[in-house]
């Protein structure tokens, strides 16, 4: 099974199936979810085929993916769930395997759905593990105060999804310098630390990010992830999604 597979049918096991966490995930494998401890104790495949039925009798939620982030033995993808109220939310998954199978899973799920159409794929314009690497260096420096970058950093076009307010979404790299010069100002902005590794595909031009964001004045974590696309050597567009709970792994 590819990582393309992987994502949908991770996204068929929540919508129908709960059996085909047996095809998913390793025996071992664990779940870390942003807003809630309720997956904190489901461990492989048995716990989950038990849990998500358990689920689907309680919501009739619908999962879709929608980007792609491959890097073999880890991947990322962006998707929707649209509720049974008519609500739809966007969110982030990320994923470590082991022999063939998820051993760790990170979900996060915005306040909101993002409206904007999701970047083409762009095979030919095929990004360096090295360039990548060091865009996200960039970034990180950005997110912790740095607003100069982002002139050489981000497209004309760049667009940011936030997955908490509409204002804080931002449209090319003089809205994205303000943003982060106005949050540096407020002397609350959090430092913001890589978490793992990052999940790079150089053929999509995709990169995603676990994130620790600790507090400067009472220390205390919460959990986050980014997602970048990068064409012709800037980035694109960007999903940024904060948890209100630390990591547990």
């Amino acid at each position: 099974m590819d990582n393309e597979k992987r994502m949908t049918t991770w996204c068929r096991m929540w919508n129908e199936d709960p059996s085909l966490a047996y095809d998913l995930m390793s025996d071992d494998c664990v779940q870390w979810s942003d807003h809630v401890a309720d997956l904190d104790a489901v461990v492989g495949p048995n716990d989950q085929e038990r849990f998500v039925t358990a689920y689907r009798a309680r919501h009739v939620n619908i999962f879709s993916p929608r980007v792609l982030v491959d890097a073999g033995d880890r991947f990322a993808y962006l998707w929707d769930v649209r509720k049974a109220d008519g609500q739809t939310l966007t969110g982030i998954d990320i994923n470590i395997l082991k022999e063939d199978r998820i051993q760790e899973n990170w979900t996060f799920v915005a306040r909101r759905r993002c409206e904007q159409a999701d970047p083409e794929l762009h095979e030919a314009d095929r990004t360096e593990p090295t360039a990548i690497q060091d865009l996200c260096h960039q970034w990180m420096q950005l997110r912790n105060g740095r607003a100069e970058p982002a002139a050489d950093l981000v497209t004309g076009d760049f667009c940011l999804f936030s997955g908490t307010e509409p204002s804080d979404d931002t449209h090319g790299p003089t809205e994205l310098a303000g943003l982060i010069k106005r949050q540096a100002d407020t002397n609350a902005t959090p430092t913001i630390t890589l978490h793992r590794h990052p999940v790079i595909d150089t053929t999509r031009g995709n990169v995603a990010l676990l994130w620790t964001a600790r507090t400067r004045i009472h220390g205390t974590s919460v959990g986050g992830v980014d997602l970048l696309t990068i064409r012709s050597g800037r980035i694109t567009r960007a999903w940024s999604l904060t948890g209100t709970r630390p990591f547990r792994y």
